[in-house]
């Protein structure tokens, strides 16, 4: 269990600050209207595995537990054939994908929208485009891509540590399809209020997404950026990767991220830990406390971080100021998320 950074262990009231409207933006076709919260990053389908991934570390050399780990195509067959599908789940998946739809499903009226690509998934037992229709997520930028396999993401829980095995899949063409579409996705994305960003696995998209969330930000400099690196892109830092941190205006990490990063000044930093929340902007801060479950209660911890973001976000879209009242909200969406509890 971590503790509290020194100082930081009491909360501070969040900062109130009237939302400001957003500065007129280039019309184009078919998105007129305005986005309240923007998520771009992978899909994947998640193969929860509980005590099934047990010895998962003969398949997968250099896989350290508590981390992410990327692999190719022949290493996560063998790791899906190896499970036990008695003793596994399966799930839609993806870090800000995760965050979109639980905020869709905490059911508080905000207008969302996905940029990403959808592969095949096998055996048609679960379909991301489906789930973000249901959800009422908005993905005229949501690429399907039938010829590829969908991102695959093998979850094992260890004494609390969630160590995730991944394969990018179809993933790997989010780098062409925004060489394809830059103007109009970057031009989508200023109509947002806030733009959630997380990590892709492949080294191109770091620098086509910096590219077009730049663009983003030149059309409508009040469109304000929330960014998860997840452990992939706080442990394999690149400029791009710098460049996406600097344009940021909310950091979400966890503690060992934060070890492995160096935060820009000038965002707003907020460190997810098993105690509660940490939040930083400049000089100011706070600490969110909460009980942490005993492990006997944890019913499914795999997303529960994503979880914590959509709270995060939900107060963030009404209000940017309202840092400890998101991590409020996010810590106790994360609880039902792992006690297994809808979320709303």
């Amino acid at each position: 269990m971590e503790e509290a950074v020194p100082g930081m262990e009491e909360a501070v009231p969040g900062m109130e600050e009237a939302v400001p409207e957003m500065e007129a933006v280039p019309e184009m076709p078919g998105c007129a209207e305005r986005l309240d919260v923007v998520g771009v990053g992978a899909i994947n389908v998640d193969y929860l595995a509980g005590a099934s991934g047990a010895g998962i570390e003969h398949l997968v050399p250099g896989l350290e537990w508590g981390t992410e780990l990327g692999v190719d195509a022949a290493t996560i067959t063998a790791v899906v054939a190896g499970l036990d599908p008695a003793a596994s789940r399966i799930a839609l998946g993806g870090s800000a994908f995760t965050t979109i739809s639980a905020m869709a499903r905490a059911g508080h009226g905000l207008r969302l929208g996905f940029v990403g690509v959808a592969g095949r998934v096998p055996g048609d037992r679960l379909s991301a485009l489906r789930e973000l229709d249901s959800s009422g997520i908005d993905r005229r930028f949501v690429l399907r891509d039938d010829e590829r396999l969908c991102g695959i993401c093998v979850s094992v829980m260890r004494g609390g540590d969630r160590t995730l095995v991944t394969h990018a899949g179809a993933n790997e063409g989010f780098p062409d399809y925004l060489d394809r579409e830059s103007e109009q996705v970057a031009a989508y994305l200023s109509r947002a209020r806030l733009i959630h960003v997380t990590s892709f696995l492949d080294d191109r998209s770091a620098g086509r997404l910096l590219a077009v969330l730049t663009a983003a930000k030149r059309l409508n400099p009040r469109t304000r950026i929330s960014f998860d690196p997840g452990h992939v892109w706080c442990a394999n830092r690149s400029a791009q990767v710098d460049g996406i941190l600097a344009l940021s205006d909310y950091l979400i990490v966890n503690r060992r991220e934060l070890r492995e990063l160096a935060p820009a000044d000038a965002a707003v930093l907020v460190v997810k830990q098993p105690t509660g929340a940490q939040w930083f902007r400049g000089g100011d801060g706070g600490f969110v406390p909460h009980v942490p479950l005993a492990e006997a209660d944890i019913v499914d911890a795999t997303g529960a971080g994503d979880v914590f973001a959509a709270g995060l976000l939900l107060e963030l879209a009404v209000d940017p100021g309202r840092i400890a009242a998101g991590c409020e909200r996010g810590l106790g969406l994360a609880r039902r998320k792992l006690l297994g509890q809808p979320l709303t």
